[in-house]
């Protein structure tokens, strides 16, 4: 019995050595091994396959609840085998920290798991072929090219800390910066990172809780004529909350530069210094589906410009979209089910298709607008296929302008009401874009009211406008756009002060003329435009006195140049008259031939 004991007593601490002793090899093994042991976990997957990597003092700490490992510098850059086509990433990090690190599911399960990891003051610079046509164009089939290296099936680590971080992307081709983030501080909780979010475009990762702060974020786009500039970026998903401290669309060219290289008209834009905070953001939803999630949107302070150049031709095969396409057909899943913006100011100037050498121009300033049910999520959007559009902004700083729109989401023939207001204002104030473009001006007049009632589609729009004004009289401007005191142009404005134009609606006797509001829309141009047209089409009736069926016969009239395109075959001229009519086009002179027909 005493000899079972001292073989069982015997045992347990020869155990007890092995155990006890066991860390201490492995730590002389893993030791002697860093450098090679950490250069294959990291080369050996598809973004570092190809890269040289090298360390300064390496201290790795193994017991049996995993291994602790820290490094006070580590450099990966790429090395002479990686080709133009190849992604190239430079590394640096000053301090890296990780604990419980575990060896059996990276040998048995082809999965890094770690307790903790701390990464302090890194910063990746990495380098990719030219990716503008994964913006722009129709999305084109992924070459099939060899994998080099082997992801891991997962990475998992409960605890991670970013402190100091940047991460640059430039263009191999031009070695020109194409997104940078600058400085983050983040904090994550249950960080996994798995095969398939790798293979797939839409997911980045998994966290249950993330929060930090990213100074800059910079990304350039256009063949880097363009580039958006985000300041100030603080997330926290425990409440949900993200927020920009300003938000910037900015473009590196001038207005005639930047339009003058291209063939056919383009528009000039830049966004500044918006201020933007979300509310009910659903972080988990978009780093791993990709959908972008949220209560509430809320921008404050928002500077739109906008510019074009009408000397340029306009492309006539060109189809802007209407709201609710522009959802439908985006390529990110969308829902934001409350956008608010708050104190906007839009400039529109154009440089007109004339002699003037002015451009024309006209701004809306505190601007305020509500709009909800931004989605293309047809899970989150149930039975609700309406976006509203409440807004009002000050025309010229002085007119309060109030419109609401609602579009149908799902109808195939995208229909829309628009119904607004504009205050008392100067007539006057407009002449910053009539005189430029019309060889005209506002001598007096004052805009008391104007009340517009809207029904459309994509293709053509009707209703009713009233606008009240008094005291209205124009003058006829030079051939240089200027005042003088020339007889025949002086004639030119009595007459159409007396007879053209009425000088007050409604009369001294209390009569009011109302416009009737029709127009077939031009499809190359924008929705804004569209708008304008239909509004416009009211204020010419006010003054021609044309009643709704007159406006449909001038307008199918207007657009119909050819017998065939009467009879409906197809609405709007082709530059090849071999090419077919689109089927919008052709829907559009069905329904403006029946409408003529019902008048």
């Amino acid at each position: 019995m005493k000899k079972v004991l001292y073989v069982f007593l015997f045992l347990a601490v020869l155990l007890g050595c092995l155990v006890l002793g066991l860390p201490f090899f492995i730590n002389k093994y893993l030791n002697a091994n860093a450098s090679r042991i950490l250069t294959e976990l990291i080369t050996r997957t598809s973004s570092f396959s190809g890269h040289e990597v090298s360390f300064g003092k390496i201290e790795l700490n193994y017991d049996h609840f995993g291994t602790y490992l820290r490094i006070d510098s580590i450099v990966v850059s790429p090395s002479n085998v990686l080709g133009e086509d190849d992604i190239k990433i430079n590394l640096f990090a000053e301090n890296l920290h990780l604990t419980g690190f575990k060896w059996r599911p990276l040998i048995f399960d082809n999965t890094i798991s770690m307790d903790s990891a701390y990464l302090n003051g890194m910063e990746i610079v990495s380098s990719f072929p030219p990716w503008d046509s994964l913006f722009t164009g129709a999305p084109q089939p992924k070459k099939e090219r060899p994998k080099k290296g082997k992801d891991y099936d997962l990475i998992e680590v409960k605890d991670v800390v970013l402190q100091d971080f940047s991460v640059s992307v430039k263009n191999n081709l031009y070695d020109s910066l194409r997104l940078a983030l600058v400085d983050m501080d983040i904090s994550a909780e249950g960080f996994q990172l798995t095969k398939s979010d790798i293979d797939n475009a839409k997911s980045l990762f998994h966290v249950d809780v993330v929060q930090g702060s990213i100074q800059q974020v910079e990304f350039h786009f256009d063949r880097f004529r363009q580039y958006a500039l985000v300041n100030n970026v603080i997330l926290d998903s425990y409440t949900n909350k993200l927020s920009v401290g300003s938000l910037s669309l900015l473009n590196k060219q001038g207005k005639l530069q930047y339009t003058s290289q291209f063939p056919q008209r383009q528009t000039w834009l830049q966004i500044r210094d918006a201020q933007m905070e979300m509310g009910g953001v659903r972080f988990g939803s978009y780093f791993r589906n990709g959908v972008v999630e949220m209560d509430t949107l809320r921008a404050k302070n928002l500077k739109l410009e906008v510019f074009v150049d009408k000397f340029k031709p306009e492309d006539v095969n060109k189809r802007p979209q209407m709201v609710h396409q522009a959802i439908q057909n985006l390529k990110q899943i969308i829902h934001i089910e409350n956008v608010f913006v708050e104190g906007a100011h839009v400039m529109i100037e154009e440089r007109p298709a004339n002699a003037s050498n002015r451009f024309a121009h006209l701004f809306f300033s505190d601007m305020n607008a509500h709009i909800t049910n931004v989605s293309n999520y047809l899970e989150r959007r149930g039975k609700n296929r309406t976006i509203s559009i409440d807004a009002d902004a000050k025309l010229m700083g002085e007119g309060l302008l109030k419109a609401a729109i609602r579009y149908d989401l799902e109808d195939e023939q995208g229909k829309f009401t628009m119904k607004g207001t504009l205050g008392k204002m100067d007539l006057g104030k407009l002449n910053t874009m009539i005189e430029p473009e019309a060889k005209a001006s506002i001598k007096s007049g004052t805009l008391n009211r104007l009340d517009f009632n809207i029904l459309g589609n994509d293709y053509s729009g009707e209703g009713e406008l009233i606008i009240r004004y008094d005291d209205l009289k124009l003058e006829l401007l030079n051939k240089n756009y200027e005042h003088d005191n020339n007889l025949l142009r002086k004639i030119g404005a009595f007459m159409a002060n007396t007879i053209v134009i009425r000088s007050s609606n409604p009369k001294k006797n209390g009569n009011l003329n109302k416009g009737s509001i029709y127009f077939i829309r031009e499809t190359h141009k924008s929705m804004f435009a569209y708008w304008w047209k239909l509004i416009f089409s009211g204020l010419k009736s006010t003054l021609s006195g044309d009643d709704l069926a007159e406006l449909k016969k001038k307008e199918a009239d207007k657009r119909s140049g050819k017998e065939e395109e009467k009879k409906g075959l197809h609405l709007f001229k082709k530059k090849d008259p071999s090419e077919k009519p689109t089927k919008e086009e052709k829907k559009a002179a069905r329904q403006a031939k029946k409408e003529a027909k019902g008048s």
